[in-house]
């Protein structure tokens, strides 16, 4: 390694011309000894988070970050777990039907006006979320807020609206699940929870063909109620959103009630689904265990043992063997192995996703096991301190704007409360070898819920695999 005084600029030669250094601090200005001077601030500005109940019974949760952008998204605590037996699919169906024509609007006109202030509409799902939201410059919240309300409680609904929608939330579903991980991993919960948490977050064509516009009405008027509706605010001030709130819901206060039934609680039970893909096709196979809801005070040792388990490459031009992750070493290079982690209110599944040649699958996925029985009885200081920082490097990357809100809601909406990153580091540094040890014992010790994707004919069952 160059020492610090070849770094140093070199004299004029005798040839009169000067020789090109590397450039370098002086000793008057060290990385731990430099001092700021004029007008810029020492610190960045102090994250404002606030969360309080409206009038109408909405919670109302902020997170100003003091930016010129700001989201605001109205999350309703209801997903595709909260789909009927008698109409499967409809919040799917819903999500993709809530901007549409208003009383004495046009659709046309919201989408214009949206496109000439600079903003951004949109409507998304999950297994226990509808949202609404848009991106604006904060200067447009007084915008913004009147447009989301009026979409969401927005009971009008053309016969011709509904029946334009369902080719749309057909061929959503036939290109969301013909991503091979998509179709996986929408499978893995079915294998996991069987119903609730386990409905496919997609209507199928069946499904979307059958649903009636009463469906979607019935299903709003049970779900979306004060206790189950956040308005959340990232990029936003609480003192400028509140009252914008609470002009909005005057309007609709006659069609929210305070409170809506209980979503019953779903189990893991565990079994096995298997998906023929063809015999050429590229294998995908994963394995879950139970885990622990968000909820619960021993998540953050959950995102550390994924994070402690996970294979993945961490430098985009660097090798899988170098990985220091557990699951590293049953990788091939032909096959890959990854870890992760789904938490939702009152259930987690925790897993590997093994992708690659079918003929190497029972390998790595025996491997993958082995590795995870492991932790449960022995875990270096070493990779417990690299997992508890890639754990919050993971959690604060995976943030985007869409994201965010999401997760603020359902934090607001489950528990009152929002966690801060301050708080998600707390929390992950506490992690103890002995919390990663208990929660993978208990993994291990469940039969775990198993798909296969692939050449049915090569991939193992799931009691090949000595678990």
């Amino acid at each position: 390694m160059l020492s610090r005084s070849v770094l140093r600029p070199l004299a004029r030669n005798g040839l009169g011309c000067t020789t090109r250094s590397y450039a370098v601090l002086s000793g008057d200005h060290g990385v731990l000894g430099y001092s700021r001077r004029g007008e810029q601030a020492e610190v960045a500005p102090k994250i404002q988070t606030s969360v309080t109940k409206g009038s109408s019974g909405i919670t109302i949760a902020t997170v100003d970050n003091l930016g010129p952008v700001s989201t605001v998204a109205l999350v309703i605590n209801a997903g595709s777990r909260n789909d009927s037996i008698e109409a499967p699919g409809v919040a799917h169906f819903f999500k993709s039907t809530i901007v549409r024509t208003v009383p004495g609007d046009t659709i046309v006109r919201t989408i214009r006006e949206t496109e000439l202030r600079g903003d951004t509409l949109y409507t998304a799902h999950n297994r226990e979320q509808i949202v609404i939201a848009s991106d604006f410059l904060r200067d447009n919240l007084v915008d913004a807020v009147p447009l989301l309300f009026e979409n969401l409680f927005n009971t009008q609904f053309q016969p011709y609206e509904f029946l334009q929608h369902r080719p749309d939330v057909i061929a959503q579903t036939a290109s969301s699940l013909s991503d091979p991980t998509t179709k996986v991993l929408d499978t893995l919960h079915q294998a996991a929870f069987r119903t609730g948490l386990g409905n496919s977050l997609f209507a199928s064509a069946p499904a979307a063909k059958a649903l009636k516009r009463a469906d979607l009405q019935a299903f709003a008027s049970k779900y979306f109620t004060a206790d189950r509706i956040a308005v959340v605010g990232n990029g936003v001030s609480h003192a400028d959103l509140k009252p914008l709130v609470e002009e909005a819901i005057k309007k609709f206060s006659d069609r929210i009630s305070k409170s809506s039934t209980s979503t019953k609680a779903s189990e893991f039970k565990g079994a096995e689904i298997r998906l023929e893909a063809g015999p050429k096709s590229e294998a995908h196979y994963a394995v879950a265990f139970p885990s622990v809801p968000f909820t619960d005070s021993k998540y953050p040792a959950a995102l550390v043992l994924r994070a402690i388990l996970d294979g993945s490459k961490r430098l985009k031009w660097g090798n899988a063997s170098g990985s220091a992750g557990a699951l590293a070493a049953a990788a091939t290079p032909k096959t890959s192995v990854s870890a992760f982690e789904a938490a939702y209110t009152d259930a987690g599944l925790i897993g590997f996703y093994i992708k690659g040649s079918a003929d190497e699958v029972k390998g790595v996925a025996t491997k993958s096991i082995s590795a995870l029985k492991a932790l449960s009885s022995k875990i270096s200081d070493e990779a417990l301190a690299r997992a508890k920082k890639a754990a919050l490097v993971d959690a604060e990357s995976s943030l985007t704007r869409d994201v965010q809100v999401q997760e603020i809601g359902r934090q607001v909406l489950a528990s009152g409360n929002v966690q801060s990153l301050e708080d998600l580091a707390a929390a992950i540094n506490k992690v103890s070898a002995a919390d990663i040890q208990k929660l993978a014992k208990t993994a291990s010790a469940a039969q775990p819920a198993v798909v296969a994707y692939g050449n049915l004919l090569k991939l193992p069952y799931a009691d090949e695999l000595a678990i």
